[in-house]
C-alpha cells in the first residue's frame, strides 16, 4: 500500500531527477554542438551459482538519428568472486564509419566489478581494460574505463519507473590522457522478471585534437535476464 509519505518521496525523487536533467542541459547547451542516439541490447544468462554469460550489442547515430556511424557486438564470461565482487573477460567486435568506409576494431576486454547498497539504492563500479586493435594502419591502443552506476531502490509515478545515474570516464593508456566522459540520467522499468527497458539522456564529452566537444545523446536499451 502506497502511503502519503511514499507518494511525497516519489514526487521528490522525480522533481530532483528532472532538475538534474534540466540543469545539465542548460549548462552544457553553450558547448554542445551535436546530437545523437545510442541503442543498446544487454543479455545476462546465469550458467551456474557463480558464472554468467554476458552479451551486448550497440548502434550509435550522430546528427540526431540520421547517420548510423558506430556499432559493436560482444560476448563475455563473468565469474562472481564474492557477494560484492565479480570479474569479467570478453571480446568486442566494433565498427566505425570513417570517410564513407567502415573500419573494424578487435577489442579483448578485462573487467572488475563491485556492487553493494548505497543510500536508498544500489551502487556499482566497474574497472575495465581494453586492448584495441584496428583494421588498416591505425596504431593499436590500450584504454582504461571506469563506470559508476547508482540505481534507486524506490520507483516513481504509478508506472513504477526506476531512476538511475551513470558516470563513466575514459583514459587512453597509450597516450596517457583522459579523453572521454559520459554523464547519464535516466529511468528504467521491468516489463517482466526477465526483461527491462531503459530510456536516458547522456552528456557525452570527447576529446579530439586537443579540444573537448560535447554531444547530447538519447540512450535507449532493452535487457534480458535469465537466472537459475
Amino acid at each position: 500500500m502506497i502511503t502519503n509519505k511514499n507518494k511525497s518521496m516519489h514526487r521528490h525523487l522525480l522533481h530532483t531527477l528532472n532538475l538534474i536533467i534540466i540543469s545539465t542541459l542548460f549548462f552544457s547547451s553553450a558547448k554542445a554542438t551535436e546530437t545523437g542516439s545510442s541503442h543498446n541490447l544487454f543479455i545476462l544468462n546465469q550458467l551456474n551459482n557463480s558464472s554468467y554469460f554476458v552479451g551486448r550489442a550497440n548502434l550509435v547515430t550522430r546528427d540526431g538519428f540520421s547517420d548510423t556511424f558506430f556499432g559493436y557486438v560482444d560476448v563475455n564470461y563473468r565469474h562472481k568472486l564474492t557477494s560484492t565482487w565479480a570479474i569479467e573477460t570478453g571480446y568486442r567486435h566494433a565498427f566505425l564509419e570513417l570517410n564513407e568506409q567502415w573500419r573494424e576494431e578487435y577489442r579483448p576486454m578485462l573487467s572488475l566489478y563491485w556492487r553493494d547498497k548505497l543510500g536508498d539504492g544500489k551502487f556499482s563500479n566497474r574497472h575495465r581494460i581494453e586492448w584495441r586493435s584496428f583494421e588498416g594502419n591505425t596504431v593499436n591502443k590500450r584504454r582504461y574505463r571506469n563506470e559508476s552506476v547508482w540505481t534507486s531502490s524506490s520507483t516513481i509515478t504509478d508506472y513504477k519507473l526506476i531512476p538511475f545515474i551513470e558516470e563513466e570516464f575514459f583514459y587512453d593508456i597509450t597516450k596517457s590522457e583522459f579523453n572521454g566522459n559520459w554523464l547519464t540520467f535516466g529511468i528504467s522499468k521491468f516489463w517482466s522478471k526477465g526483461m527491462k527497458w531503459k530510456l536516458a539522456y547522456r552528456l557525452q564529452s570527447q576529446k579530439f585534437n586537443g579540444e573537448w566537444n560535447d554531444r547530447h545523446v538519447l540512450v535507449a536499451g532493452v535487457s534480458f535476464f535469465s537466472f537459475k
